[in-house]
């Protein structure tokens, strides 16, 4: 999230949008890491804060413009 903080106007979307990509990428290197038994299960709460993470930076990115 601080990738968007630091700009203003049409910028901070843009990097709101890339920290969201990050973000989903991330959590698919976990789940891909899990599958293929690279690393164990991960914690419920590390899960958890990585989905809120990712829905936060989505309301932020998909906003309506007012």
């Amino acid at each position: 999230m601080a990738e968007g903080a630091g700009n203003t106007a049409g910028h901070k979307r843009q990097r709101y949008q890339t920290a969201l990509g990050s973000a989903r990428e991330v959590l698919a290197c976990v789940q891909v890491a899990q599958a293929m038994r690279y690393i164990g299960p991960v914690h419920a709460k590390v899960l958890d804060r990585m989905d809120h993470v990712i829905a936060t930076l989505g309301r932020l990115v998909y906003r309506r413009a007012s």
